[in-house]
């Protein structure tokens, strides 16, 4: 075995230890790492960055939300709706091809059938392919996710997950969020994290909201 010390090497390289400050290889293809050839304590923070993960379908960054109150979220007719801020997903792409992908898992219920839920980036539902049914098209009927009901508002809260992905084409901060909204039957109200008979009471079935971001490499 050669133990080399602060040592560029170019070339095939079998059963070589490189350690010391500077070690690099300017190639190391899979054939080259035997089961185990790579461990954690190998491999300094940040001796890999987001630029030597290029290839598509890496996961280049992911973050996480959580929300525990209680709020009443109006659902109002008025188009796109009422922005849930609290439930923000912000991200910064490192690629500008990258694809954005978005997941929310919602719990809480609505106090009527007509409504639903669309997704917003930067504050508006009208971008990329659209943050609604595009079948549909862009009315108060179309959504990205329909709003649960059923007509016990004293008891069973639904928790639903929500996916969306984009391609914003950008290397700037920008950020997602969902948007409640009702269709032309009135203004509707979204009970987040709790039933719709309760005000948020600790002796009613109670739960809590994620979100989670994630940048895929393409």
């Amino acid at each position: 075995m050669a133990n080399l010390q602060g040592t560029t090497i170019t070339g095939n390289v079998g059963a070589t230890t490189l350690s010391g400050s500077g070690s690099s290889l300017n190639s190391l293809p899979n054939a080259s790492l035997a089961a185990l050839g790579i461990t954690n304590a190998s491999i300094a923070d940040g001796a890999i960055g987001r630029a030597n993960m290029n290839y598509t379908g890496a996961v280049i960054q992911t973050s996480v939300i959580r929300y525990d109150p209680r709020p009443q979220y109006s659902m109002p007719t008025s188009y796109p709706g009422n922005l849930a801020t609290v439930l923000r997903l912000n991200i910064t792409p490192q690629y500008s091809n990258s694809m954005i992908i978005c997941e929310w898992f919602i719990h809480g219920e609505p106090n009527n059938h007509d409504a639903g839920v669309r997704v917003a980036r930067n504050g508006s539902v009208d971008f990329g392919s659209g943050g609604y049914n595009n079948n549909s098209g862009r009315n108060n009927h179309s959504f990205i996710n329909a709003a649960w009901y059923d007509p016990d508002n004293n008891s069973t809260p639904k928790a639903v997950k929500m996916m969306f992905y984009d391609f914003p084409g950008t290397t700037s901060a920008i950020y997602y969020e969902p948007c409640f909204a009702s269709t032309d039957g009135g203004t509707r109200t979204f009970n987040m994290n709790r039933i719709t008979g309760s005000g948020g009471q600790n002796n009613h079935e109670n739960g809590v909201c994620f979100g989670r971001i994630t940048e895929i490499r393409q």
